[in-house]
């Protein structure tokens, strides 16, 4: 096992990058878990805006049910106002409500509202005052009430005011770090595999290693299997240790089925990201390209993809180009989880069809690891 005593030799020697882009990511973690933490409630009032095509009296007094608790600010229905206005954080959410909304939601079609939200935890809010309302129109819709009396209804339950008491973190916040934390693992996981793989694959493949390694007794099937089993190994130690730390940072959360399907989307990428690495090693000869390589690849992904800054405020063309990599369907993954609250099938099939995708690009990484090798030989 000579080759995978060298391997973990490497890696020793490049301990230092694996800390500090770990300690990053935790650290980054720890900033947004701690900030604005607090004992007791206090109503935020959001910025909202509302794109209303629909005029109807449910949906207006949906908006004065929003108006209550929230500033309502005008802006016009254009797309590039929406990116503008959630970017620059004029509003919190930007929610659009389609023609024949309230037809379609009286004969049970179950329409749906569109809600752009920004970065900000709390814009989700909004999201579930709106999700209770109409779930209350559908409930009296569904015994026979008319509009008026439907209104009247819902007004009554809406009015109840609740005292509220926080006992603990907000399952809403506390999802939010969730989610931060396994999106910038994206960075993480990137710039941590392809340094240390793209550099043990550099020196193992230069020449005069390769002539050695040819001769030797070891036998190359000997020596590729040491290198995969070298690879398979700090895949698994290197991803352990960011489970570790995402049970110490959200222990409650990581023992739910939302915190399984976290580190099952994070285990493929990691094996998708060490699938990259070694592409990556296979194409490129000297070591000291490597660092340039890896913070190009590592932060480029992670800006378009969504890790660093928001899918909403970034153009629909970047968005859909980034589609072409694997850090988009990871991302795609973490904010479905954020965005899920049930897991019955239909919630689960777009999740797990992610995970597909992103092993696919694994195996899409070594067919082209394996004919960038078999052109170099020729």
């Amino acid at each position: 096992m000579i080759v995978f005593n060298k391997y973990f030799k490497i890696v020793k020697q490049h301990l230092g990058t694996i800390i500090m882009f770990t300690a990053i990511c935790v650290i980054v973690t720890i900033i947004n878990t701690n900030y604005n933490t607090q004992d007791s409630f206090k109503s935020v009032e959001n910025n909202i805006a509302i794109i209303n095509h629909d005029n109807s009296k449910i949906v207006d007094n949906y908006i004065k049910y929003i108006d209550k608790g929230s500033n309502l600010i005008d802006i016009k229905d254009d797309k590039k106002e929406f990116q503008d206005a959630l970017y620059s954080n004029k509003v919190d959410a930007i929610i659009i409500i389609p023609e024949n909304f309230t037809k379609d939601l009286l004969d049970n079609k179950n329409p749906s509202v569109k809600i752009k939200k920004s970065n900000q935890s709390f814009s989700m809010i909004t999201e579930l005052q709106t999700n209770k309302y109409f779930n209350l129109i559908n409930l009296y819709a569904n015994s026979g009430m008319d509009e008026e009396l439907i209104i009247e209804n819902i007004n009554k339950s809406l009015d109840k005011e609740v005292e509220v008491k926080i006992i603990g973190n907000n399952d809403l916040a506390s999802k939010a770090k969730l989610y931060m934390f396994f999106s910038f693992t994206n960075y993480s996981f990137l710039a941590i595999f392809i340094f240390i793989i793209g550099t043990i694959m550099c020196i193992f493949n230069k020449e005069t290693i390769v002539k050695r390694n040819t001769i030797s007794s070891e036998g190359l099937k000997s020596i590729y299997r040491q290198l995969l089993l070298g690879h398979i190994l700090l895949t698994l130690i290197i991803w352990l240790v960011y489970v570790i730390f995402s049970i110490i940072l959200f222990k409650e959360m990581m023992f739910t089925m939302n915190g399984l399907l976290y580190i099952i989307g994070s285990l493929c990428f990691a094996i998708t990201c060490t699938c990259l690495a070694y592409f990556i090693g296979t194409l490129i000869k000297k070591e000291s390209i490597i660092s340039g390589v890896q913070n190009v690849v590592s932060l480029g992904l992670s800006f378009i993809s969504g890790s660093f800054v928001d899918r909403t405020l970034l153009d629909s063309s970047i968005v859909n180009f980034s589609k072409i990599f694997p850090s988009y369907w990871y991302i795609d993954v973490n904010y479905r989880l954020y965005d899920t609250s049930t897991y019955n099938m239909d919630a689960l099939m777009p999740i797990f069809k992610d995970y597909i995708i992103i092993l696919l690009f694994g195996i899409l990484f070594i067919i082209l690891s394996k004919l960038v090798v078999k052109f170099k030989r020729k």
